[in-house]
Parts: C-alpha cells; sequence; structure tokens
C-alpha cells in the first residue's frame, strides 16, 4: 500500500470516530461506517474514498485492512505482523480502544479526505448513527454479499456491484470500472 493510501485509511479511521457517537465507536459500527461511505461515494462518485478490499464475513461486508487495524488497535498483536509491510500497523498506533470503544489518539489529517469523501462519511455515519444492530445486518446483507459468502471460492465482493447496490446507474458503474482499471494498471 502507498504511503498516501496509508494515510488515507488513517484519516477515514480517526474521522469516523471522532465524528460517531459515543456509543458507535465500537468495532462494528466503525467497519459499517466505513463500508457505507465507501459504497455511497462509489454511487455519487464514482471512485472509492481509500483503497481495501471488501470481505464478505457473516455480520455482513467489511473492508478488510480497516478491521485488521481495528483489531490491532484492541490488542490483537497477532495481526500487526502481517499489517508491518504496508506500514498499517502504524495506523493503529493512532487508535486507542477501552471498553469496548475506541478513541482518536489525533486528529484525522483532512488534506487526505476530499470534500465529497467527508460529505459520503458524514452521510454514513448519520445513516449508523440511526440503525441498530439488526437493521444494520439486514441492510447489509444484500445479494453481493450473498453471493459471496456463499460461494466457497470467493471471499471478496466486487466494487461494482457494491455501487450498484448503493444506487448507482451503470454510467456511474462503468465509469467506475475504468477508474478502477486505471487504477491497477498504473497504480
Amino acid at each position: 500500500m502507498k504511503p498516501q493510501e496509508v494515510q488515507t485509511m488513517k484519516a477515514v479511521l480517526l474521522y469516523i470516530i471522532q465524528n460517531s457517537n459515543a456509543n458507535r465507536r465500537d468495532v462494528y459500527s466503525i467497519v459499517k461506517t466505513a463500508y457505507y461511505a465507501q459504497q455511497i461515494h462509489f454511487a455519487k462518485w464514482a471512485s472509492p474514498i481509500f483503497n481495501d478490499k471488501i470481505a464478505a464475513l457473516p455480520f455482513g461486508p467489511v473492508p478488510s485492512t480497516i478491521y485488521n487495524i481495528l483489531r490491532i488497535s484492541r490488542g490483537e498483536s497477532e495481526i500487526r505482523r502481517f499489517c508491518k509491510k504496508d506500514n498499517i500497523d502504524s495506523v493503529a498506533d493512532a487508535i486507542g480502544f477501552s471498553d469496548e470503544s475506541f478513541i482518536a489518539k489525533e486528529e484525522p489529517d483532512l488534506n487526505f479526505l476530499s470534500k465529497s469523501a467527508i460529505e459520503c462519511l458524514n452521510e454514513s455515519i448519520a445513516k449508523v448513527s440511526e440503525m441498530d444492530f439488526g437493521q444494520i445486518m439486514r441492510d447489509t446483507h444484500g445479494a453481493e454479499w450473498t453471493r459471496v459468502f456463499n460461494d466457497g471460492s470467493l471471499r471478496f465482493m466486487d466494487d461494482l456491484n457494491i455501487a450498484r447496490e448503493g444506487g448507482a446507474t451503470e454510467d456511474v458503474v462503468n465509469y467506475l470500472r475504468e477508474s478502477l482499471e486505471w487504477d491497477e494498471i498504473f497504480g
């Protein structure tokens, strides 16, 4: 992962933690907020906020690197060694954990978040704050999650299908496809 991508992910996490209600700073709420923000940004702007693969886990879609960062922050040291190569473990050091709640130890660097990213993060923070665990779980267990979760050979959800489930038009999906392909080719 490039240093700028690491800094963007750090800014996303710190922003979510700092701007969420105190009762929404648990791991489930944070990963779902990040997922919704990514989905909303895909659908509205045909681009990702952060570089992460969305895993289809039993309780729904989870941005995998973000989840690993939170696991390190709450003390799961065995994960840290897998995240060192990309310097992702350093992001976890900016996040505290106590009583099943995460705390931002630093201010988010807003230079790594676009205006559209902040808009989508705010929208997702508001959305998660109005839902309980069951509502979030039902809402995030869509067709793409079901497809991947029930196929033993797959682990990660398709960004284009995530965008579709977020309300993206096919024009937006096509633009997103091209954008992601260019990112893959040119890094």
